[in-house]
Parts: structure tokens; sequence; C-alpha cells
């Protein structure tokens, strides 16, 4: 039994080699076929704003009523 491993493209439909690499190959040849994930980097972050809008933060908070230089000068007092 033969195994190898050749570079080729998927084009939508189909996974598409170089006719060099191809000759090669017989019918019933083994091949190993590596699916190398490109991220897109646009689709990510869209993937996360939707996530983010999905969850109601606030939900997981309660407000103190305090403004956030309130919240500073606390946190400067229990540090000093």
């Amino acid at each position: 039994m033969m195994s190898a491993a050749i570079k080729g493209y998927y084009d939508g439909n189909q996974i598409v080699v170089n006719e060099d690499e191809r000759k090669n190959l017989s019918a019933g040849d083994e091949v190993i076929i590596t699916i190398l994930n490109r991220a897109d980097k646009k689709r990510d972050e869209i993937k996360v704003e939707k996530r983010k809008s999905l969850i109601e933060w606030d939900s997981f908070a309660i407000s103190s009523g305090r403004t956030a230089e309130e919240i500073d000068q606390y946190i400067r007092e229990l540090r000093g």
C-alpha cells in the first residue's frame, strides 16, 4: 500500500491537485489530505461581534450607582 501527501487546492466543490503530482498516483492509491484553514480575520471579527450582541452583558453586573471617578478614588483609598 502506498501512502502519499500531495498539495492541492479546494475550488469550492472539489480538491484540485497539480497535474505533475497527480501523475505519480494510480487509481486506488491512498493519499493524505490536510486541510489548512486560513482564518479570515474580518470573518472572525464579525463572529465575535455577533456573539457579543447575543449576550446581555448588563444582566451580569449590578450597578453601584458610583461614577468611574468615585470608583477610582475608592480603589486608591483601599491601596493607600
